[in-house]
């Protein structure tokens, strides 16, 4: 499989252009199934963690062409720019584009290949190389909690194991966005929310009332080969054990004093102050220009 990464315009323009020709997948069964999956996934959460925005993330046009059935790796992708591509492409928290129009913007884009990690050792830190977080990312899709489709290009990168017990490996790494990680943060433990990963991908989660969900990655359908297990988890179960019953004693959510929006803003103003400040002692005769910043900030 491969990546094609573009600027915020890539993706303004490939929105626009793919207004008129989007495709979708999927039947009303399982649309029906999510959406009442979601519905009882919220009910759970009703009371649980406040509105929190996502982290801010590098804008990317992420084109992944589906592979072939039975293929492995990225080898089924279609990476010849000059022969005429069939097979639909995928953009991540996007439409799905026709072959012609996946082609059309892989003229100019920049290819990565996203390769399948497979039995490869764990990491040997808390943050994923940036290779295996886009492993990650490209096999999740979205947020796996269910019924979330927040997708995985502005989520988190959770480990179901919590660090350090838990290691940076991809059988033990899964997209989360900012809120439903902040669910999972302080709201676990034998009496919240918990989640079990398997080699594939899939993850089982058991509500604080006992019910349990199964989501599987969003690659199970455009690109299979993602889903291939990678090695196992390897830690005793006294250790994975300890892990879920582990409570966070005190842990508490944090409480802001502002949004992160207005707290974004305020930096920015702050340092707006200190370059025109500066400015002004190497040349006193230059006038900066003033900026206030909107009232809804």
């Amino acid at each position: 499989m491969d990546e094609l990464s573009g600027n915020a315009d890539d993706v303004r323009g490939i929105k626009a252009e793919v207004t008129n020709s989007e495709i979708g997948v999927g039947d009303a069964d399982r649309s029906d199934e999510s959406d009442r999956s979601h519905a009882d996934a919220e009910g759970e959460t009703a009371d649980g963690v406040p509105d929190a925005d996502s982290p801010t993330a590098e804008t990317d046009a992420n084109h992944d062409v589906p592979d072939e059935p039975g293929g492995s790796g990225g080898a089924g992708a279609h990476t010849n720019r000059d022969q005429p591509a069939t097979r639909p492409g995928a953009i991540l928290g996007g439409p799905f584009l026709p072959g012609a129009l996946a082609r059309r913007f892989a003229l100019t884009a920049k290819i990565r290949k996203v390769c399948h990690p497979g039995d490869s050792p764990p990491e040997p830190r808390y943050t994923p190389s940036r290779r295996l977080a886009e492993f990650v990312r490209c096999r999740d899709l979205t947020c796996r909690f269910p019924g979330c489709s927040e997708p995985a290009t502005t989520a988190d990168i959770d480990h179901t194991i919590a660090w350090p017990i838990g290691p940076t490996c991809a059988s033990n790494l899964k997209c989360l966005c900012r809120r439903h990680h902040l669910l999972k943060t302080f709201w676990g433990g034998p009496n919240g929310w918990r989640d079990r990963q398997l080699p594939d991908g899939t993850i089982i989660w058991t509500s604080p009332r006992g019910r349990t969900y199964t989501t599987e990655p969003g690659s199970k359908l455009l690109f299979p080969s993602l889903c291939v297990p990678t090695g196992p988890v390897a830690i005793t179960d006294a250790a994975r054990t300890a892990a879920a019953s582990e409570t966070n004693p005190g842990l508490t959510m944090p409480r802001r004093k502002q949004t992160r929006a207005r707290d974004r803003a305020r930096r920015i103003a702050d340092d707006r102050r200190l370059n025109e400040a500066g400015a002004e002692l190497l040349d006193p005769g230059v006038r900066v220009a003033r900026v206030t910043p909107h009232p809804s900030l």
